[in-house]
């Protein structure tokens, strides 16, 4: 009995060390005006890996979905600013998103 109790515990050690690892990064995600009406959006992990392929939502104050995009395959994506306040919202999954206020439409 006590070597199968050694053997899972050597076996839980090995999969923390070893999945450990894979989760230990951050998403980040850089907003950018391009002073033309639109925002330029790129996703990134702390790893270095682009966050291809993610949803991107933008949301009003009441948290309604205003937009749905999807980062593309370099995780960048572009849209027009929304004519009322916004918040960004990338999805990387459980653990791994991120919200940012985004920038209003400058007045003319």
């Amino acid at each position: 009995m006590k070597k199968n109790r050694i053997t899972l515990l050597a076996a839980l050690i090995t999969l923390m060390l070893v999945t450990g690892p894979a989760f230990g990064h951050t998403l980040f995600m850089n907003l950018t005006d391009n002073e033309d009406g639109t925002v330029s959006v790129e996703g990134m992990f702390s790893t270095g890996a682009m966050a291809a392929n993610l949803p991107l939502y933008l949301m009003d104050k009441n948290e309604k979905k205003i937009l749905k995009l999807k980062l593309d395959e370099n995780g960048e994506a572009e849209f027009n600013i929304p004519d009322q306040p916004y918040t960004v919202f990338l999805d990387g999954g459980p653990g791994h998103t991120v919200r940012e206020d985004g920038p209003m439409k400058k007045s003319q």
